[in-house]
């Protein structure tokens, strides 16, 4: 049973009724939408910084959950899931001179929570901040075609860029904005920890302890009428078990956690109110080291695809919770961006499961099945190939398991290697395995940010020295070209077309395996609160944390009391 968190002094032996009974009094909307309670977030983080600087180096695991969802807003927030974008300190965009220039149109009468108007010149300063300390800036704005921020009037600011880079946009809007008034002071923004935050968000710090921080409603906050609740607490735990126990046991109203089987462990104690949203937003792929043979081959590519069942691998690692990558997304566009960015013409081109079509494929280009191992076209048996996945990682472990087993009738012999984290980073960075089951990185609002981070040159090295992220090391003319005719241009047709092209090449060259999706794992109560994110009303793609410019705020915005 879940019940709304009421206060931070709460017992948690109280009764159900007595903490009710502390609800402050709830009123009724025009809309019908009930106002007051505290909502209660539980998180594995073990401890909770005592940070609330947005700009922290760090990033979002360096400060104190809600810093950038509750205190601080970006410009405009893009729904990873679904592309749409919801204006907060912006209403509006465009890009002129050939891309080079970009106006943006800041809104107005917003105030920050001391009283001081917000303008233009805030996002001018924040922008240019980042500028004089690189270290605030992990999107790298400053190392691109980026050549000046000036805000040209109280509501507009202008970014010029010394040639067309329009892909930086999504970075740009999720930017988190600070007041100048304020940190125009701070002596050093990169160790500030700001103590007493002033932002343009929803609620304000009410009180901080390494394992709670509370927060209570803004009672200036620019948008009429919101937020529905009087405050948020967030609470530090030290496991995910710990965090849906207290979900369970209605001390929480919502986590973010990969429960196993869910429909099990979680929904079935009270059906009723009970929920979980994963909605896809990334893969997990297989990666094979397409520097070494006989990985640089695509036909052995293509086999090692054809025969792996995905929807074995999804079943048996998440319990039918998570969709194995078929059809379309095995190119490695998200199910949400499928219609937009999947054209039905690269349907023929999709490989099925078909493990004896794929060892005739192998015969066909000199493979030998013999003594129930695979010959290389030379003659020589392949060896032995690790499977690298992170140690006791067990949904990785099982799907490296179920691949090893179904590549079998190939005579493609495997084994489970397991690594610690900073190992395996390692491995994947430098080159030293041969099959690999890790993400993606690049998940954003179009499949250009997976493919980027996939593919481009910029982001692989030759065996020995570090790949950022392209760890299969593989790249392609036609891909490669594709990824700078979209970065130099606003035109959908154009990216799309760009797009098409990648895909085209993924399914006909094999660079990886999408194996199944990889969510954000939303679980959540709907006894006293209501209007969460959900299949049916995805207004943000399932995260409460402060990650992707403004997600999080959406949900703070949206939920209210039944």
């Amino acid at each position: 049973m879940t019940k709304p968190r009421l206060a931070a002094a709460v017992a948690g032996g109280a009764t159900i009724a007595a903490l009710l009974a502390a609800v402050p009094a709830a009123s009724a909307s025009a809309s019908g939408i009930r106002y007051g309670g505290v909502l209660h977030y539980v998180s594995s983080w073990t401890t909770i910084p005592d940070d609330f600087n947005p700009l922290n180096p760090a990033g979002t695991g360096g400060t104190a959950g809600g810093t950038g969802s509750l205190i601080y807003e970006p410009l405009i927030y893009n729904n990873i899931y679904t592309g749409k974008q919801t204006d907060l300190l912006a209403t509006g965009y465009k890009w002129s001179d050939a891309n080079r220039v970009l106006t943006i149109t800041t809104r107005q009468g917003v105030k920050w929570s001391d009283g001081t108007p917000f303008s233009a010149a805030d996002v001018a300063f924040t922008f240019n901040l980042l500028k004089k300390f690189p270290a605030l800036d992990p999107n790298g704005f400053w190392k691109t075609s980026l050549q000046s921020v000036t805000a040209t009037g109280p509501s507009t600011v202008v970014f010029r860029f010394k040639s067309p880079y329009t892909v930086i946009l999504p970075q740009i809007l999720g930017q988190e904005i600070v007041p100048e008034h304020i940190w125009s002071k701070v002596a050093n923004p990169v160790t500030f920890t700001n103590p007493h935050p002033v932002g343009t968000g929803p609620f304000l710090l009410k009180s901080y302890s390494n394992t709670e921080v509370s927060y209570v409603r803004n009672p200036g906050y620019w948008m009429r009428g919101e937020p529905y609740l009087n405050g948020v607490t967030m609470e530090a735990v030290k496991s995910n078990s710990t965090a849906q126990l207290l979900l369970l046991n209605g001390d929480a109203a919502f986590t973010y956690d990969a429960m196993t089987d869910p429909n099990r462990s979680f929904v079935a104690a009270h059906p009723a109110w009970n929920h979980y949203w994963w909605p896809v937003t990334n893969f997990n792929f297989l990666y094979m080291n397409t520097a070494v043979a006989p990985f640089n081959d695509v036909w052995f590519r293509k086999a090692v695809a054809m025969a792996i069942n995905d929807n074995v691998v999804a079943e048996r690692a998440y319990f039918g919770a998570i969709p194995p990558a078929t059809g379309a997304l095995e190119t490695g566009v998200t199910s949400g961006q499928v219609p937009e960015w999947a054209p039905p013409s690269l349907r023929s081109l999709q490989w099925r499961y078909d493990p004896s079509g794929a060892l005739k494929l192998l015969e066909a280009h000199g493979y030998k099945l013999s003594g129930g191992s695979l010959e290389a076209p030379n003659g020589t048996a392949l060896p032995t190939f690790n499977i690298l996945v992170g140690a006791g990682w067990s949904d990785y472990i099982s799907m490296a398991q179920t691949i090893g087993q179904e590549l079998l009738p190939l005579g493609i012999h495997t084994t489970v290697e397991q690594e610690p984290y900073s190992t395996y980073a390692a491995s994947a960075d430098y080159g030293h395995y041969t099959m690999m089951i890790s993400w993606g990185n690049g998940n954003n609002v179009t499949p250009y940010y997976e493919y980027y981070y996939l593919f481009s040159p910029n982001n692989t090295a030759p065996v020995g020295q570090p790949a950022s992220t392209n760890w299969e090391r593989f790249t392609s003319p036609a891909i490669t070209s594709a990824l700078t005719q979209y970065a130099e241009t606003t035109n959908l047709a154009v990216q799309k077309a760009a797009m098409s092209t990648i895909e085209r090449t993924v399914l006909q060259d094999v660079p990886v395996v999408a194996l199944t999706g990889r969510p954000n794992f939303f679980d959540y109560s709907t006894r006293y609160f209501t209007g969460w994110p959900s299949p049916s009303n995805p207004y943000n793609e399932g995260d409460p944390g402060d990650a992707f410019g403004g997600g999080g705020e959406m949900i703070y915005l949206h939920v209210h009391l039944k």
